[in-house]
Formats: C-alpha cells, structure tokens, sequence
C-alpha cells in the first residue's frame, strides 16, 4: 500500500514538473515571438510589417473609399494562368453589378522587401484592393467572394451546357474521364493497354521489329451521359502496304471507343461534354 502511494505521489509530482515545463516553455516562445514581431501590426489584410508605409495608407483610403463605392477586386497571380481564367468574368460582373458593386483586375505582385540597416522586411503589394475585398467579406459575409464567384461560373458553364468543352484544359483540374485508371496521368497509358489486349492485327498485316507500325490519331466527344461520340480516326502507316487495312483498323478502334467506360468530364461540379484526343500505336 505505502508502495502504490509512493509512486503516485511521484507521478503526481512530475506531472506537474511538465505542466511547469510546459508553461515556461509557452511564454518564452511567446516571448520570443513578440520581440521578432516588434515591428509587426495586425492589420483588416492580415500582419504586416508597420514600416511598408505604403501599404498602410492603401488600406487607410481604402475604408475611406469604400463607403462611397463598393469594388471588387480581381487579384491576378503572377505567374501561368489558365487560357480561360477569366470565363465567367461577364456573368461575375453582372451578378456585382446587381448588387451595387463595381468590378476590377489587378496584378498581384510577390512581395518585394527592403532593409533598414538593421533588419530586412517585405512590402506587400495591392494593399488597396485586399482591404476591399476584405470590406465586402466583413459586409457580405466571408464566403461571399467564393461564393459569387463559383455562382458565376455555374451561371457560364450552364450557358454553354451544349457545347464540349476542351480536356483537359476547360474542365476541373486532374478530371478523370476514364475511371479504369488509377490516377489522372495514367488515363492514356491505361486506355492503350485496355485497347491492344483485344486488338487483333488483320491477317498478312506487315509487322516490323521496331513496332510502331501504325499510328491512329483518334478525336471524339465524350457526352455527359458518358457516351462517346463525334468520333474521328486518322491513320498512318509505316510501311504503305498497310494501308489496304485500314478500315480494318479503324473499324476496332471506333468500336473501341464507343462501347470504353467513359466517365462524364465535370467542372464547377457540373457533368459537361468534353472533347478528347488519344494516339493509338502499337
């Protein structure tokens, strides 16, 4: 009995040496944070070094401007953009408009930093146009930007409904249309495999050693009832008396492609037609 109690007046004991541990670790960290961030100021945007002057008079103006005139802002990355980045910009644009809010683009640059002599700190970029869209998160609500801006999308995407969309380019990103794959990158790789493990080469077909006797270019639709259709074949052959199979040929791949497990392409979550191209080569 007195052996139990001694060992759980010992746990007790270091238990409450690490809650102590615990604690003075905590507020050194803090304490360490507070003199790096000495020069730090909490701002509608986020921290920012209260130094880049700049920036917080942009935001000053900008709560100024805002109660006179409502912006949002479009802030494009640097970097590469996707060609149709900006699809839905005119329904965006009226869905704003009926709200009383004007619409713009600007170029959101990294940030560029500078030092005082002592320490090294970044100048942030588009200070403005952060705190307006921040101010119309605080009015509206904060999923308000998202939100109106996927509506948008859904708004072009409906607009549209009937005419294919380019994949995998004007889908949603690493969109699976062939679900026998395992993953986005190996759809090709799979559809190939898939197609020769029935092909049947027509007979006194030509073979070389190196393979690559044909090459079919295929171009078709695939539906948002999973369907293919639209369906386009283009041969070439490397050795010209092949060429007398070539209906052959086309005739298995067309009905490959009509009867495959094809999975509707999606964006903005909605099930869209999309147009695909594959090479088929033995």
């Amino acid at each position: 009995m007195f052996l139990l109690s001694f060992h759980a007046s010992t746990q007790l004991k270091m238990k409450k040496l690490f809650t102590l541990l615990f604690i003075i670790q905590t507020l050194l960290v803090k304490a360490q944070e507070k003199k790096l961030d000495k020069n730090s100021v909490q701002t509608i945007i986020g921290v920012i070094d209260k130094r880049d002057t700049n920036c917080l008079t942009e935001i000053k103006q900008a709560k100024i401007d805002f109660k006179t005139q409502e912006i949002f802002y479009e802030l494009i990355p640097e970097g590469y953009l996707d060609s149709d980045y900006n699809r839905h910009y005119p329904q965006l644009i009226r869905l704003l408009k009926e709200k009383g809010i004007n619409f713009s683009e600007s170029r959101d640059l990294d940030p560029s930093w500078i030092s005082d002599n002592e320490t090294i700190y970044p100048l942030l970029s588009n200070c403005y146009c952060k705190t307006s869209n921040e101010l119309l998160k605080e009015k509206y609500g904060q999923n308000f930007i998202k939100n109106i801006t996927r509506t948008a999308d859904s708004l072009y995407v409906m607009s549209r409904i009937e005419i294919p969309f380019e994949y995998p380019f004007g889908v949603d990103n690493y969109c699976l249309i062939y679900p026998k794959a395992r993953d986005f990158l190996e759809q090709k790789i799979q559809i190939q495999k898939d197609f020769f493990s029935y092909f049947i080469f027509p007979e006194k077909f030509t073979q070389s050693d190196e393979r690559r006797d044909f090459i079919a270019k295929a171009k078709f639709t695939i539906n948002r009832d999973n369907s293919a259709s639209n369906i386009i074949v283009k041969i070439e052959f490397k050795d010209k008396k092949n060429e007398q199979f070539y209906n052959s040929i086309m005739s298995q791949i067309t009905e490959f492609i009509k009867h495959a497990d094809w999975q509707a392409a999606v964006t903005n979550g909605i099930k869209v037609n999309s147009n695909f191209d594959i090479n088929f080569y033995n």
